[in-house]
């Protein structure tokens, strides 16, 4: 057991962190558990996992949107300018673009509010989104 005296020396000096995500979570769309078989298995390409990576330094915006393959454990990563939900829609029809036909055809995010633009992707790409 530390005394009070003896925090100075540690690294965070006993200050507490705050919590990643100040901009709220939304609890709609696909469960994590109800996703194919297919995609749990990585049998197929095509199933993919979405996240974004924003810096840690200072009070900067910017982040990467990241996409990663299943099946093929392809890694990509989007500059974004924010973590909107209209940037992340903007990342995703960048790597959509760039992909062959019917090379996305669900993908896998946290319940971060950048990813908010899961209902609109699916009437333009046709892509199931499933949330953990």
């Amino acid at each position: 057991m530390l005394n009070r005296g003896d925090l100075d020396a540690l690294r965070q000096k006993g200050k507490r962190r705050k919590l990643v995500e100040t901009r709220g979570k939304f609890a709609v769309g696909q469960a994590i558990a109800d996703r194919l078989e297919e995609v749990k298995d990585r049998k197929t390409f095509g199933h993919w996992e979405l996240d974004t990576v924003v810096s840690g330094r200072g009070q900067s915006k910017g982040c990467f949107a990241t996409f990663l393959e299943r099946k093929s454990r392809l890694y990509t990563a989007i500059m974004m300018p924010d973590r909107s939900a209209a940037s992340m829609e903007n990342a995703i029809t960048q790597v959509r673009t760039a992909m062959p036909v019917n090379a996305f055809k669900t993908a896998t995010t946290d319940r971060g509010k950048e990813f908010a633009c899961y209902e609109v992707c699916p009437r333009e790409i046709g892509l199931v989104t499933v949330f953990c």
